[in-house]
C-alpha cells in the first residue's frame, strides 16, 4: 500500500473510516461507499488523495498487517497530538 494516505494531511479525516472498515478483515460495499461519499463532501480531495485512497479500498487486494499496523499508528500519533502531549 502507498503511504501517500497515511501521510496527506486532507486524508486525514477519512483515516478512522478506513481503519474501521478493516477492522474484521473485510471490507464491504456499504463500507466502500461510506469512505467514498466522505470523500465527495471534502472539497480539497484531488486525483491524487483519491487515488492514493483506492489502493486502500480494493476488497479483492486488502492491506497487509503491516499496512494496517501503519495506519493505526498514525491515529494513535493523531489522538496523541489532539491531546496535546
Amino acid at each position: 500500500m502507498t503511504t501517500t494516505a497515511l501521510t496527506d494531511q486532507r486524508l486525514t479525516e477519512l483515516l478512522p473510516l478506513i481503519s474501521e472498515a478493516w477492522d474484521d478483515g473485510e471490507l464491504t460495499d456499504v463500507e466502500i461507499a461510506a469512505v467514498c461519499m466522505a470523500l465527495l463532501r471534502n472539497p480539497d480531495i484531488d486525483l491524487s488523495c483519491r487515488e492514493a485512497l483506492h489502493e486502500w479500498l480494493d476488497p479483492d487486494d486488502p492491506p497487509t498487517e503491516q499496512d494496517l499496523q501503519a495506519l493505526r499508528s498514525r491515529l494513535a500519533a493523531d489522538a496523541t497530538d489532539a491531546r496535546g502531549t
